[in-house]
């Protein structure tokens, strides 16, 4: 056997054990993160604030107010498909991604804004080694799954980053993505889960990361709760301020009295209110079609006008709809209107009373579910 042979054959010995030394170094670095992860307590992803009482199906049952038109907007939730994917570990070779079933994040340790774990479902993957952004958001894509998806990366300084608008030679060692479970759509669809589910798998796969992923079944458990009892909160008060027997309401003068009580004219063709940090708290709209807009207010005449208020969307919503009342009494008044409910019977302070009434009710009924009126999570929830 020549030299040139022995030589061949030597430099084939090295780049095997080089290989194989190589496999065994990144084998050890996911054993490593995955002993780490999986040591935290599972944690139940139902909302932190929620009772634990039984709720049936959602449904859309519409309530009403006396003297106020009120508008359920959730719809109910669909049947729930049978799982089609699996949340135990997957095994590809030769260095698979592990999968944990418990909860994304430690005991104590808060996740980045808005991701909230009450609402939504709450993955988080682990990278070997850190991976710039420009290759998460291609091993990611564009793909929809139903209802709205955050990603929030971990950057080397330890601050969240939204991984959508982060520079792409960023790099980044976690990403924590969350599909959110109800809007007022619905709860999400069972299918739209087990995709999500899937597609994090795959991104695993791909980035060579240790994913952890909730229980499938509670968080369409979760959806559910959520849907139903959203349901029961979904209300929009409406007062209506209408012109007597064949009068009308002139534009030029609804848009003065509009913007003089502090309402700014919207892209949707209503006049709102808005707070301090630019919160609509209620909207003043036209009782028929014509839309209100610059051009054509001068031109416009209408015989009614509607208050709008969107209930659990509004924080200190009892003061905000007192305010929305007083609105209209000052309409009327100016107009020389009736303000009536929806049947047209006038709205008295009698009235008026019992709509706070109930109202306060709702809003105590949010509190202790942790879903308080005009909330972050409120506003996710209801939209």
């Amino acid at each position: 056997m020549s030299d040139l042979h022995l030589s061949l054959i030597g430099f084939g010995l090295l780049v095997i054990v080089g290989v194989v030394a190589y496999n065994w170094i990144q084998e050890q670095k996911f054993r490593k993160i995955a002993q780490q992860r999986f040591q935290a307590p599972r944690e139940d992803v139902l909302m932190a604030n929620a009772d634990n009482q039984t709720r049936g199906p959602a449904t859309i049952a519409r309530e009403t107010l006396d003297d106020v038109r009120i508008e359920p907007r959730l719809s109910a939730a669909q049947p729930v498909a049978e799982p089609v994917v699996a949340e135990h570990a997957i095994e590809a070779p030769p260095v698979p991604p592990r999968v944990s079933t418990a909860s994304p994040h430690k005991s104590g340790n808060e996740l980045p804004a808005p991701i909230d774990a009450a609402i939504d479902y709450v993955v988080r993957l682990d990278f070997a080694e850190a991976v710039q952004a420009e290759a998460v958001r291609v091993a990611l894509g564009e793909v929809s799954f139903g209802k709205p998806v955050i990603w929030r990366a971990l950057n080397a300084t330890g601050q969240w980053e939204d991984l959508r608008s982060a520079r792409d030679r960023l790099e980044f060692s976690t990403l924590i993505g969350a599909l959110q479970l109800a809007d007022r759509a619905g709860a999400v669809a069972s299918e739209d889960l087990n995709r999500f589910i899937q597609h994090v798998q795959q991104v695993a796969e791909m980035l060579m990361a240790v994913a952890q992923l909730p229980e499938r079944q509670a968080a369409l458990d979760n959806a559910a709760k959520l849907d139903d009892f959203c349901a029961d909160v979904d209300i929009l008060v409406g007062v209506n301020v209408v012109a007597l027997e064949q009068d009308t309401f002139n534009g030029t003068k609804i848009r003065a009295l509009a913007e003089a009580g502090g309402f700014k004219l919207a892209s949707d063709g209503t006049f709102q209110y808005l707070d301090d940090r630019g919160v609509a708290l209620y909207s003043l709209s036209n009782q028929e079609s014509a839309p209100f807009s610059s051009d054509e207010m001068k031109h416009l005449s209408t015989h009614g006008l509607t208050l709008l208020f969107d209930v659990p969307r509004i924080p200190n919503g009892l003061r905000a709809f007192d305010q929305m009342v007083l609105f209209a009494r000052q309409l009327t008044d100016s107009l020389r209107g009736l303000m009536v409910d929806d049947n047209l019977r006038p709205l008295t302070d009698e009235g008026i009373a019992k709509i706070k009434q109930q109202l306060s009710l709702i809003y105590g009924k949010m509190d202790k579910n942790g879903i308080t009126a005009g909330s972050s999570r409120a506003q996710r929830l209801f939209s």
